[in-house]
């Protein structure tokens, strides 16, 4: 994560913690709660590479708490 990229690091660590740009808000919610629901006009008024920063940002985070999730109900 501490790589350059089109997202600063600050920015996609926040992403990670829940706390979403207000730009990119609404297709983050989308990711971690239905995401195959994101149709072209979620994405279109974005630069391709924030899109997909923020996007892999917001579903690795969401995979990582549901991953923990099931291990503690799996003990």
């Amino acid at each position: 994560m501490a790589t350059p990229g089109a997202l600063p690091e600050e920015v996609r660590r926040a992403i990670v913690r829940g706390e979403d740009p207000p730009e990119l808000a609404a297709l983050l919610d989308k990711v971690r709660q239905c995401a195959y629901r994101i149709v072209d006009r979620d994405v279109e008024r974005l630069d391709d590479d924030v899109a997909l920063e923020a996007v892999l940002a917001a579903a690795l985070a969401e995979g990582d708490d549901r991953r923990r999730a099931a291990l503690a109900a799996i003990g």
